[in-house]
């Protein structure tokens, strides 16, 4: 029994402490609400600005250009000059072609070339520069008789094609297939060939 009448004395002293506080922010609110808000600024009358010296003068400023909406020309690339090939003899009438490009970049383009052209390579040799060929020259005239016409019809001839560096500049030869340079007109027709793609 003296315990319910304890609780009863907390609850009652607990809502008096509720009530109490929540009337002291009601309060505190009303005094917010309550304050005086201040009049706003007033710039004296006799306040003016001070006129500065000749010497504190700030220099104005120089009227701007309008930009420019063209818009600046950019150099063209000269087109590249494609490098060519010439088709010559030697002194002693040994034809020979001569790009101008250096060997690493005509040996692949000679090799592909030959291929196009219908030149079967037989082997190739890079750190030489020579590559191996069969050729039938089909402007090539056969003067030999007709039984020998008759069995030479399909053959093909050996020959070695040399590329050695002069300079910046490669230099290609036709060689017959013991290795002596040959001048017959086929192998100035196939360096002719070749020289066309190159140009």
């Amino acid at each position: 029994m003296r315990y319910r009448i304890y609780y009863r004395i907390i609850i009652v002293v607990g809502f008096a402490w509720l009530l109490a506080a929540c009337g002291g922010t009601a309060q505190r609110q009303r005094d917010f609400e309550s304050a005086k808000t201040l009049p706003p600024l007033v710039v004296p009358a006799d306040l003016v600005a001070a006129s500065g010296s000749g010497s504190m003068k700030v220099p104005e400023s120089a009227p701007r250009r309008p930009a420019q909406t063209t818009a600046p020309s950019i150099p063209t690339a000269a087109p590249e000059a494609r490098p060519g090939a010439t088709l010559q003899k030697t002194g002693d009438g040994v034809p020979t072609l001569t790009v101008a490009q250096p060997v690493d970049r005509v040996w692949p383009q000679i090799g592909q070339s030959l291929s196009d052209l219908g030149v079967e390579i037989e082997k190739q040799d890079p750190q030489a520069g020579v590559y191996y060929i069969r050729y039938k020259d089909p402007e090539a005239k056969d003067e030999s008789g007709f039984v020998k016409r008759l069995f030479k019809r399909n053959k093909r001839k050996r020959y070695q094609l040399k590329l050695v560096a002069s300079g910046t500049n490669s230099v290609a030869t036709i060689y017959d297939k013991r290795g002596r340079p040959d001048k017959s007109a086929t192998s100035q027709r196939l360096l002719a060939m070749l020289g066309e793609r190159f140009k």
